[in-house]
């Protein structure tokens, strides 16, 4: 997977917050980063954690899990390991007839502000009341990935006349490098580009912080994709985790 648009300096920072996510070396995935043609993989042991994780991202990628299932997936390719079902075939084929999917995912980075029109009929609230007024709007499986109210930072569009929660973005700081973006609109008012708006404003606000902002959509939610682009998010890798013993 080869990255395109983003600075070699946010690539590092990329690399550097996901190394640290995952319990590794700072300098651990500096040659995924900026590696040259030959896709590398980085097999990162880990025999405590109860999640596998299978992240793409610049020139290679990683994946952190027990020895035997580093092993088990040395054949594998990384576009194979990619798919959620490949990573939990390899896992029961193995003996772990419990592991559980836990999603895949599309990553996005940025390191540039996106445009944002002004609106005259709507505003911005960064009231946590009114990020919770928004989630109780929305059916509870749309809330459990977004936590838009125990995000680090949050903003919520209200309309101007009634006040009411139409759309909210927040994020979460990962590292004190990347801003992991949120989005969540109220269900009646999807589809009209209100969430795209707001996570603007919020990305907008990341970046001035000095943050790189990420965003992930699942592989099946083309919706999300399609916010990713009109943000003017760089397409810059894939997530792929799963649970072992069904914990």
């Amino acid at each position: 997977m080869v990255i395109m648009e983003l600075e070699t300096g946010t690539l590092a920072i990329i690399a550097l917050a996901w190394a640290r996510r995952l319990h590794m070396e700072d300098s651990a995935l500096a040659s995924v980063a900026m590696g040259g043609d030959t896709p590398l993989r980085i097999n990162h042991i880990d025999e405590e954690s109860s999640t596998v994780t299978f992240l793409r991202f610049g020139a290679g990628s990683v994946l952190c899990g027990p020895d035997w299932l580093l092993r088990a997936a040395a054949e594998t390719s990384d576009e194979e390991l990619a798919a959620e079902a490949v990573l939990l075939g390899l896992l029961r084929d193995h003996g772990d007839v419990s592991a559980r999917g836990l999603g895949e995912s599309l990553l996005y980075h940025a390191d540039q502000p996106p445009e944002i029109a002004e609106s005259t009929t709507t505003l911005v609230s960064d009231e946590v009341s009114t990020a919770v007024e928004l989630e109780e709007l929305c059916p509870r499986d749309d809330l459990a990935g977004v936590r838009l109210s125990h995000q680090d930072k949050s903003f919520t569009l209200i309309s101007e006349e009634g006040q009411a929660p139409l759309a909210g973005a927040g994020y979460s700081v990962w590292e004190g490098l990347i801003a992991d973006l949120a989005v969540l609109t109220a269900p009646s008012l999807r589809r009209h580009g209100l969430g795209t708006y707001i996570a603007a404003v919020a990305a907008d606000d990341a970046l001035s912080e000095g943050f790189v902002a990420q965003f992930s959509a699942d592989v099946n939610h083309k919706g999300a994709q399609r916010l990713a682009d009109a943000l003017g998010l760089v397409l810059s890798g894939s997530l792929t985790r799963a649970s072992l013993g069904g914990e």
